[in-house]
């Protein structure tokens, strides 16, 4: 019988003998070695990600160790990668996430939400998933339903205990909402998920098109607004038939929780003032740069974020951050970024990817909205059996390639595929938010099965309808021509 052990030791295996052909193979036409063996280094790294044969962030260290080894790349070539702007964004904006998981101020956030959404079943499951989608565009999606978890199996608890309500219909939905949510408010940001900083990279370091932070927000925000009501709708009516009725007693409770959080930290106000800095000067970084003068970016303003925390004072010498509690950040990831970087920038530096977009020539004629529906959809399979963000670094310059090949702007094909990289609702290895509420003990898989797969269909037509309209009405170019920066690589 397979299990996820011998899953692993399968891929293990399986991934060295792929790559070794590959290596004493000699190339089919159209191809050099060089394009060969990237080739093999990518379908190794694919393997390994999807098989989970080693952890998926060592899985990143890969283009460190073989594409110098193999005289592809130079090491100070793909090094570079692994501190790249993004990655560094990403560092800040961890270390701000690990300060508010410190204070305690996640919690704050959430029951001040929560005040606000009532005491019925429903309409608590509406307000987590509205404080962990609030909570994911600014703090990782893993974080934000770590954070939410204790608060939702406190609530839980109390439902057990009455007797008016049947607490699976509530436990399983309200679990599932918290995922669910944290998954997609962080496609609202380019923070919010590793899968936006990977495309954004990708699209900045090969090709030298930026998209900035407030770029990013006004896609992913309105995707966001728009699922996370269809999701609550789907779990709360259809899927779950969660009960509407207002619970007093329950009232009471929130008001004990908060009672017992008491009054905000010095600690929580320095945080919650530097974060609402840093969220400033993100979304109106261009408008000052044009008013002052300046030269900020949105890498230098998570910097100065994380900075801040370190150095701002109050009591006896207190800091709001420390080096204990920035050292709680997932390194992992920025390493898993830093890897799909690398692989991203060798795949179109070998040629790789523009020998696999010559292939779009074949699907001349075909309905480009089909293509990007097949596109997205394939996109969500894979991630329900992969890293979201794996499936990004590997597929998305393909898909550049491809738009290209089609002379269409590439963007029709990667913003709506990376977004629905974090729409994998039906596995618990799908995404980080799946694995941490089914770690609860709470879930079983058909459950999440049964809720997840629909839900991935209609995200599949949501995704693509919204992103689709929102680039076109954003931003001035024709989604139809292809634009000066493809055309130049």
């Amino acid at each position: 019988m397979l299990n996820k052990k011998n899953i692993s030791l399968l891929g293990l295996i399986f991934g060295i003998i792929v790559f070794l052909f590959f290596y004493i193979s000699d190339p089919p036409q159209g191809l050099d070695k060089i394009s060969w063996l990237t080739a093999g280094v990518a379908i190794l790294m694919t393997i390994w990600w999807v098989t989970e044969a080693i952890p998926i962030y060592a899985t990143g260290f890969i283009p460190l160790l073989l594409f110098p080894l193999l005289d592809l790349f130079d090491l100070k070539v793909v090094a570079a990668s692994y501190s790249h702007p993004l990655v560094l964004l990403f560092l800040g904006g961890f270390i701000i996430a690990s300060a508010m998981e410190d204070s305690g101020l996640h919690k704050r956030i959430a029951l001040k939400i929560l005040s606000f959404s009532g005491t019925s079943p429903s309409k608590i499951i509406i307000g987590f998933m509205i404080s962990t989608a609030v909570l994911s565009m600014w703090v990782s999606n893993t974080a934000s339903t770590i954070m939410m978890l204790p608060i939702a199996t406190s609530v839980i608890a109390f439902f057990s205990s009455q007797n008016n309500v049947e607490n699976n219909n509530f436990a399983i939905p309200l679990l599932l909402s918290i995922a669910y949510a944290a998954s997609i408010g962080g496609t609202a940001t380019l923070i919010g998920t590793p899968t936006n900083i990977m495309l954004a990279s990708i699209l900045s370091d090969t090709y030298n098109y930026k998209i900035s932070f407030i770029d990013w927000f006004m896609i992913g925000l309105p995707v966001a607004a728009i699922l996370i009501p269809i999701v609550w709708l789907f779990l709360t009516k259809i899927i779950f038939k969660v009960s509407s009725k207002k619970s007093d007693a329950l009232e009471n409770t929130l008001v004990k929780m908060k009672k017992e959080i008491g009054k905000a930290s010095i600690t929580e106000k320095v945080v919650a003032i530097v974060f609402l800095l840093t969220a400033t000067l993100w979304i109106f970084r261009k408008a000052l740069n044009e008013k002052f003068s300046l030269n900020l970016n949105d890498t230098s303003i998570g910097i100065l974020g994380a900075l801040l925390l370190f150095i701002i004072p109050y009591g006896s010498n207190k800091r709001a951050c420390n080096w204990e509690t920035a050292n709680k950040i997932p390194w992992g990831v920025l390493f898993l970024v830093g890897g799909g970087i690398a692989l991203s920038k060798a795949i179109k530096a070998s040629g790789l990817a523009e020998w696999i977009g010559s292939f779009s020539n074949y699907l001349y004629g075909l309905d480009i909205y089909l293509l990007i529906l097949i596109a997205v959809s394939l996109i969500i399979l894979l991630t329900e059996l992969n890293s979201n963000t794996a499936t990004v670094a590997t597929f998305s310059p393909i898909l550049i390639i491809f738009a290209i090949g089609l002379e269409v702007n590439p963007l029709i094909f990667v913003i709506p595929t990376t977004i629905a990289a974090s729409c994998a609702f039906m596995l618990p290895i799908a995404t980080p938010p799946n694995a941490v509420v089914f770690g609860s003990g709470k879930l079983e898989i058909n459950s999440m099965i049964r809720a997840g797969l629909p839900l991935n269909i209609i995200s599949v037509f949501v995704v693509t309808a919204i992103s689709l309209i929102i680039l076109n009405q954003v931003f001035d170019f024709s989604l139809m021509t292809l634009p000066d920066w493809a055309k130049k690589n």
